[in-house]
């Protein structure tokens, strides 16, 4: 994985907001190289880097130079956010045939690089398949935060909708924004590396629709990619301190028709709860319901009610010192969308931060 000198050529040459010529030759490194860090899941091939959960970034540090990458997703428009130091970022929408993009031109001094997923699986796969740094210096990025949070949930989790572009949303809608989810943000309370394993319209036992042929959450769970066919993860390679489990909003979906019995839902979350557990014996988990769930719309089936009970019959029947329940405030979002907003993201994490200090014996502000 070290650096080798090479010629790119078959790819298209664009800055993030226009197009140059491309450049004769540049010094390139493959996405795995040892130079650049990566956090989160991914799937390493031939020297490119593939990946599908939202927050999963790579961390670069240069010493001056131009720096660019060659990216493209399965599908137009996945998002990633592109971080120079701690300016604002840029949001730049892949498209599906790899590309040459500009992240910092002609730097004269070192910076810190961050390149984040912001969208989800289904939105498309993203690969990087190599960097290019002309003119500069690559060091090794700054260390991880000791701390690991791993936050596992559906489209909420993921981020979808956090995003606002104009403040008319009806002109253009809300978009994904992982970054500013309530987990990346609950992290960096935290003090904690945190990645979402998330997949929106997905459950415990069923999707928003019922459908209960796709991978559900403690099938995706096991997966560097959550997509049928995709190698499994390796779960030793994050090994967090604090798990958040929000699951049961699709599951629950007023559209399906009946909510789900407590014995075919509670049994299948006990053996997720029990293999999490397990899997990381020194973790406190959090089960919560999530912030869409709500008993008004439709009182006879209370969604919220419901699903409490089971999440706490959950924590009753695996009896286990670090598995708790903790509540999540209901948030409608807004008239353009049901997924909360981002200022709403920031609500959820602080609650959630509340209930989680007693549990990690941290201390007040």
């Amino acid at each position: 994985m070290n650096s080798v000198k090479a010629l790119i050529v078959g790819v298209t040459t664009c800055a993030v907001v226009s197009c140059t010529a491309p450049p004769p030759a540049q010094s390139t490194l493959n996405a795995n190289d040892d130079l650049i860090r990566w956090s989160g899941r991914y799937v390493e091939q031939a020297g490119r880097v593939k990946f599908g959960y939202p927050s999963v970034n790579a961390n670069l540090s240069i010493d001056g130079g131009t720096l660019s990458m060659v990216a493209s997703s399965t599908k137009p428009g996945s998002l990633l956010g592109i971080r120079i130091d701690e300016q604002p970022p840029r949001r730049l929408a892949l498209t599906t045939e790899p590309t040459r993009y500009t992240l910092i031109e002609s730097a004269t001094r070192q910076h810190q690089i961050k390149i984040s997923h912001l969208s989800e699986a289904w939105r498309g796969l993203v690969t990087i398949e190599s960097f290019a740094l002309d003119e500069g210096r690559l060091s090794a990025p700054p260390e991880p935060a000791a701390n690991k949070l791993l936050v596992i949930g559906d489209s909420v989790t993921c981020g979808e909708g956090v995003y606002t572009a104009e403040a008319a949303c009806k002109t253009k809608p809300r978009e994904p924004d992982s970054d500013n989810s309530y987990g990346m943000l609950l992290g960096a309370k935290l003090n904690a590396e945190t990645q979402l394993v998330c997949y929106g319209g997905r459950g415990v036992i069923r999707s928003w629709n019922g459908n209960t042929d796709e991978l559900q959450a403690p099938d995706f769970f096991a997966l560097a990619i959550p997509e049928p066919g995709n190698p499994p993860a390796d779960l030793s390679s994050f090994v967090p301190d604090v798990i958040v489990v929000s699951l049961g909003t699709n599951d629950f979906s007023l559209g399906i028709g009946a909510l789900p019995g407590q014995s075919e839902f509670v049994g299948a979350y006990v053996e997720f709860a029990r293999r999490l557990l397990t899997t990381y014996p020194e973790a406190i988990i959090a089960l919560t319901e999530g912030s869409i769930v709500n008993d008004k719309a439709d009182p006879s089936r209370p969604q919220k009610t419901v699903l409490k009970r089971y999440i706490a019959n959950t924590v009753e029947q695996v009896a286990n010192p670090r598995l708790y329940q903790i509540d999540s405030p209901y948030y409608p979002g807004d008239e353009c969308d049901a997924h909360p907003t981002g200022e709403q993201h920031r609500q959820i994490a602080q609650s959630l931060w509340i209930q989680l200090k007693p549990l990690l014996n941290l201390k007040d502000d």
